[in-house]
């Protein structure tokens, strides 16, 4: 764990901008030349947009940052000196969302601008720059290769770097992911993810081993969340494990033509006319809004029920009172105000109870 108020090499000299960057080049012409780069469009221009938000909010202004994908199965990514972030294709397979993804390149500048990889080599004094660039590569190969003579296996994915150096970059993703359009909780499920992937995998614990100061991931879930709550910011999973993500179709209605809200691409509601003054755009605004606080409670199915009162029905979720129904979108879909509202909380019963939460693993 870091101590208060100290940070991770603190007193040492480091290299000046233009000769990190110029190793850093060397170490990536290296990995380069023995791992194949994707080029796929839609892969590497997601991975760049994320890489560009990204790398504007954090500290170091003064390097070329530059984001790559390694055709390799494994789940793991990596950063060198310099600018250069390396994301495995098994990664942008395991990242649920671009905020779980916004999350992983943040660790991973965090790495490049606090300057970990120049820490550690301090602190490992026998290992040499080509040794720690070995590293990196083993970890590629799933494999400690020629590492394992000097002791340096490489046992879980994105903890290559001692605890101290892992929680700083866990952390500091957190505070930078703040600065974007991603959730900072994506941090904390990204980590849960990789926590479970590791339980079912049956990959032994690093405690007794070689390995011992490496941090596990339930630890760093630990401190991730505890550094949420002293931030005072809910922890709200659905959006960077992407569900019950909420779309209106079509994204930009105008006039009174119909809406449908759509909840993980179901459709569950369609307002089909202006009602009270309000258009079917204006009343889908109105749902969304609602829907999005239920959803963020993690809701069961049941929770979804029809309250018909004093001549209203409503579609409740708890104490939300999600949808009135009207007797315009009742008519639309050939059904009366009661059996329309059913079909409205059989379609939100079922994509809640589709949720990961609630299917389990």
């Amino acid at each position: 764990m870091m101590l208060a108020g100290a940070a991770p090499g603190e007193g040492l000299t480091f290299p000046s901008t233009a000769n990190e960057v110029k190793q850093g080049a060397e170490f990536a012409k290296q990995i380069e030349s023995q791992y194949r780069l994707v080029t796929d469009p839609a892969q590497v221009a997601r991975l760049v947009r994320i890489g560009g938000v990204m790398d504007k909010v954090v500290e170091r202004q003064d390097l070329p940052y530059h984001f790559q994908i390694v055709a390799s199965p494994v789940v793991n990514s990596f950063a060198i000196p310099g600018g250069w972030v390396y994301v495995t294709e098994g990664m942008m397979r395991f990242v649920r969302t671009d905020d779980e993804l916004a999350a992983v390149v943040g660790h991973e500048l965090t790495h490049i601008n606090h300057r970990h990889y120049y820490i550690q080599q301090d602190r490992l004094r026998h290992m040499t720059p080509a040794m720690l660039i070995g590293l990196a590569l083993s970890v590629l190969a799933q494999s400690p290769g020629p590492m394992m003579a000097e002791q340096a296996v490489v046992t879980g994915t994105m903890s290559s770097y001692q605890r101290d150096l892992e929680q700083d970059a866990d952390l500091t993703s957190v505070a930078d992911l703040l600065k974007t359009q991603y959730s900072p909780v994506a941090m904390l499920t990204v980590m849960e993810h990789l926590a479970q992937a590791q339980r079912l995998s049956g990959a032994p614990s690093v405690a007794g081993t070689i390995n011992a100061d490496h941090p596990e991931f339930d630890e760093r879930v630990a401190y991730i969340k505890a550094d949420l709550e002293r931030r005072h910011i809910p922890i709200i999973r659905r959006i960077p494990e992407g569900y019950l993500r909420i779309a209106t179709d079509p994204p930009t209605p105008s006039g009174d033509q119909p809406v449908t809200i759509r909840v993980d691409g179901r459709p569950v509601i369609t307002l089909a006319a202006s009602v009270g003054g309000q258009t079917p755009a204006q009343r889908a605004q109105a749902v969304v809004a609602q829907l999005n606080q239920f959803f963020n409670e993690d809701p069961a199915p049941y929770d979804v029920h029809v309250s018909t009162l004093a001549g209203r029905t409503s579609v409740l979720g708890r104490e939300f009172d999600l949808y009135d129904v009207a007797p315009e979108d009742a008519a639309n879909a050939h059904l009366d105000l009661g059996a329309f509202a059913q079909s409205v909380r059989a379609g939100l019963a079922q994509v809640i109870d589709n949720a990961p939460y609630n299917r389990g693993y």
